[in-house]
């Protein structure tokens, strides 16, 4: 015989859970029976829940206005969710019916990979720095269905007689159907995933869903091998878990956004718990009104009667009572519902910590937490979904900014999901990547930022963002305008991986003029406004340059050059109008006999046209400029205006080419140089009003921030590295480059940031810093690990730069022995001779052109 009452249960969803079914003594491995694969639960016990997650956010570095920000939608959810929460009707309360939830935050390791949508070449670079684990989280909202069928009973005055036919209808059909009808569902089911899809809640995906049935075994099914110890768990193959609650909170009032306990507990070293789990009843705030203004009256009462029998005042009376009214006087304000009935389970993964989680909460927070004794493996349970045991004796009311609030939601994802690996973030430890393309195809700024005093870390990283996107497929223009600080290991190391690059190296150029003359390599009504600029920051000298009249003849000359054919600046020049062509010719003439930096930019003869041949292209300024600084522009001498001016050249053409090229990553040290005047932010805002169409990802290195900062300039920002700063000024402009306020303690914390080498037996320190993503998210992140020969390549220590360049003077001594020795061979008719026009074969990559050949190794003309 059917049991009705039982099945009435569990299609109303009013029954208990259980480990067994009494009337057939059947035993259940988990407390839900069937589920969708979008998250909906049926339980052994008649309950239907509906599982979604939330969006996570990095939190922990973000400003206490952001933080509020991030916090609320959460917030939101669950007040969404308690309107639901029935009244009680005609005064009682027992008609009423809470909404029950389930928050769930599971946190597990997962071993960090390279992304799929990367190329083969960058993976396998990728794998040399990977192998490690690192956690993966993930924010479940559950939300236990009612039956239509129950709603319809309750409205009838519990009529017993339809009641138990629909429930014999009912069981009948599950009887028949292996699949559980939740058609009674329905109603309810449509308006909770309308509230979801307000607040932007997703359907779980598969190894989300395995994690909430099975956290305990990795996710891997409910299948595994619990010994229940007193206060753990030991699951075979995974280790001992200690399940523990909350008993309670000591501080009454918790503001927000500094009571981030959840935040703290979850990213506390050693020991975080793995699983927090919140289940509650969402109660309307008049029920919690009402209950807390019953308590004061019973606490009145009790006091009045201590009064007339002259007993002394108990002071925890007085305590409670101020409680009682404190959340009166917050209710009386609020529309939130209150989270009663609250149980809070963590569960965590037993270790050898000094200081375990549940130490640090009290100490911070005054949670007081304890291990549930002889109770764990219903503890588990309880965090399952469709379990009805609550086996936790501390049962809490808590409003809803408690939970909300804590930081449930925070998890460090930062970044893009493919392209060059950056480092790790804070305080999570998962990867974050720098994607080249990511700003254009979101049709976002297109510069990518990075602040940083000299050994902050800021060369390293740009050495490695060329490496991976040249591996990557993308053509990679590096200008390293630092004389005497030459980054020929990159090269090396990046012809070793079997991508093709080179080294320009700007003293071998010396006796080349034109070699960046802008007719080359931009259009010509473009080119011809490059070149003027060029001959201006020379000649423009009001003690003895050009006269105003001369400025404009010039401009003008070469603009009707450049509409008239000219394919060089020395032939647009003789379209210098009227009196003043002979002065300005002869004056540009002096000047390139008197600079050979300046000549860079003037070609005598039309030249082949520059175009991307290398994929990896290193300019080097190869001896001192002398760059001004701690100048003002007026203060600038000539040969210091000519430094500039060739710098800026040379990145000038090099933004040209990859523009022409529609794609490709520009990297620029000692960037100032150029943000620091109106012709590169013009050319900041050619890219940016262009877009996705150029494809191209400006990144631009400096200390000296405050000197080059705009509100342009800012608007061209669409991701931020702030390194270590020193000078509080610098650090204050750099961080609110990055969005964020610069307070004391970020300061100091900035101070902080710069790399550490091996003492002691302590182990090297990586560079650290503040990344802002193309999202505006914020973290701290490190900036390694790197794959070994990759760093070593990268380091700009003088000693590993002693014994790079004893290696590469080794090779080129080999290579040179093999040359000679084929010739050699070739004179005797041992082989074919060996033209001077023919490549020199070597197992080993060339690591420099000649002088003279530099246009066909770097480009194509």
């Amino acid at each position: 015989m059917i049991n009705l009452r039982a099945a009435f249960e569990r299609v109303t969803g009013t029954g208990r859970a259980g480990r067994s079914e009494a009337d057939t003594a059947t035993m259940w491995t988990t407390p839900y029976a069937w589920r969708t694969s979008d998250g909906v639960y049926v339980g052994h016990n008649g309950e239907v829940w509906m599982y979604r997650t939330v969006r996570l956010s990095p939190m922990k570095w973000e400003d206490p206005e952001q933080q509020l920000t991030l916090a609320a939608p959460l917030a939101r959810l669950l007040g969404d969710l308690g309107g639901t929460s029935r009244q009680p009707m005609g005064g009682l309360a027992t008609l009423s019916n809470n909404r029950v939830v389930h928050l769930i935050s599971i946190t597990w390791d997962d071993l960090v990979t390279p992304p799929r949508e990367n190329s083969e070449e960058l993976r396998t670079y990728q794998a040399g720095a990977f192998g490690f684990l690192a956690p993966k989280r993930v924010l479940f909202v559950g939300v236990q269905l009612r039956s239509s069928l129950r709603g319809r009973a309750g409205r009838r005055g519990g009529s017993n007689g339809s009641v138990l036919k629909a429930v014999t209808e009912l069981v009948k059909e599950s009887v028949i159907d292996e699949v559980p009808d939740l058609a009674n569902y329905a109603k309810d089911k449509e308006h909770i995933s309308a509230i979801f899809d307000r607040a932007d809640a997703q359907p779980p995906t598969r190894q989300e869903l395995d994690q909430l049935e099975s956290w305990y075994n990795l996710g891997r099914g409910p299948d595994a091998v619990i010994e229940e110890l007193p206060t753990r768990l030991a699951v075979t193959g995974i280790g001992e878990i200690e399940m523990a609650a909350v008993m309670s909170f000591d501080h009454p009032v918790m503001p927000s956004p500094q009571a981030q306990w959840a935040l703290d507990a979850i990213s506390h070293p050693g020991d975080a718990p793995h699983v927090i789990s919140v289940r509650a009843e969402l109660e309307p705030p008049n029920l919690t009104r009402a209950r807390a203004r019953r308590a004061q009256r019973r606490i009145m009462n009790n006091m009045e009667e201590e009064r007339k029998t002259q007993d002394l005042e108990k002071v925890e009376l007085s305590e409670t009572f101020q409680q009682a009214k404190e959340v009166e006087d917050y209710l009386a304000g609020s529309n939130q519902p209150m989270l009663a009935n609250c149980s809070l389970i963590m569960a965590r993964e037993v270790g050898d910590a000094t200081q375990t989680y549940m130490e640090f909460l009290e100490q911070q927070y005054g949670i007081q937490m304890k291990a549930l004794e002889h109770r764990q493996i219903q503890a588990l349970e309880e965090t399952l979904p469709c379990s009805s045991i609550r086996v936790n004796p501390f049962l809490q009311d808590l409003n809803v900014p408690m939970v909300s609030h804590a930081g449930l939601q925070s998890f460090s994802d930062l970044g893009d999901d493919a392209g060059v690996f950056g480092g790790l973030i804070d305080p999570d430890g998962t990867p974050f990547f720098v994607d080249p393309l990511g700003a254009p195809r979101k049709n976002l700024p297109p510069v990518f930022g990075i602040f940083g005093d000299p050994g902050s870390g800021k060369t390293f990283f740009a050495q490695s963002m060329a490496t991976q996107a040249a591996l990557n497929g993308l053509p990679v223009m590096f200008v390293n305008p630092k004389g005497g600080d030459s980054l020929y290991g990159m090269v090396d190391y990046v012809q070793s991986l079997g991508i093709s690059a080179d080294r320009i190296s700007m003293s071998a150029l010396e006796d080349s003029p034109g070699a960046f003359d802008p007719f080359r390599y931009a259009p010509p009504t473009i080119a011809a406004e490059i070149a003027n600029v060029h001959i201006l920051s020379a000649l423009d000298d009001s003690r003895d340059g050009l006269s105003l009249s001369e400025r404009l003849a010039l401009g003008s000359g070469l603009k009707r050059g450049a509409l008239n054919g000219a394919r060089c600046v020395w032939d647009a020049l003789k379209y210098v109008p009227g009196e003043d062509a002979d002065r300005v010719r002869s004056l540009v003439e002096q000047q390139m006999e008197a600079s050979s930096m300046f000549s860079l930019g003037i070609a005598l003869k039309p030249l082949p046209r520059l175009d991307v041949s290398q994929r990896l292209t290193l300019v080097d300024f190869d001896r001192d400029l002398g760059l001004p600084e701690g100048k003002t522009p007026s203060e600038y001498s000539v040969s210091e205006r000519i430094a500039l001016a060739a710098v800026r050249l040379v990145i000038r053409a090099s933004l040209e080419i990859l523009i022409a090229n529609r794609s490709g990553v520009l990297i620029v040290d000692e960037a100032w140089t150029f943000l620091s005047q109106a012709e590169g932010l013009a050319s900041l805002q050619r890219i940016s009003r262009e877009g996705r169409s150029l494809n191209i990802l400006p990144v631009f290195l400096t200390q000296r921030i405050a000197d080059v900062v705009t509100k342009d300039l800012e608007s061209y920002l669409s991701r931020v590295l702030v390194l270590k700063l020193n000078e509080k000024k610098e650090a204050e402009t750099a961080l609110g480059l990055c969005g964020l306020q610069p307070t004391s303690q970020r300061l100091a914390q900035v101070r902080e940031f710069g790399p550490l080498p091996p003492e002691d037996g302590r182990p090297a320190r990586w560079a650290r810093g503040i990344f802002r993503d193309l999202a505006g998210r914020h973290a701290q992140v490190v900036l390694g690990p790197t794959p070994p020969d990759a760093a070593e390549a990268y380091s700009t220590n003088p000693e590993d730069r002693r014994r790079r360049e004893e290696r590469r003077v080794e090779r080129e001594r080999a290579e040179r022995a093999e040359y000679e020795a084929a010739v050699a061979a070739a004179a005797d008719g041992e082989a074919e001779p060996v033209t001077s026009g023919e490549p020199v074969t070597s197992a080993e990559p060339v690591t420099s052109a000649p002088a003279g050949d530099w246009n066909d190794t770097w480009f194509a003309g």
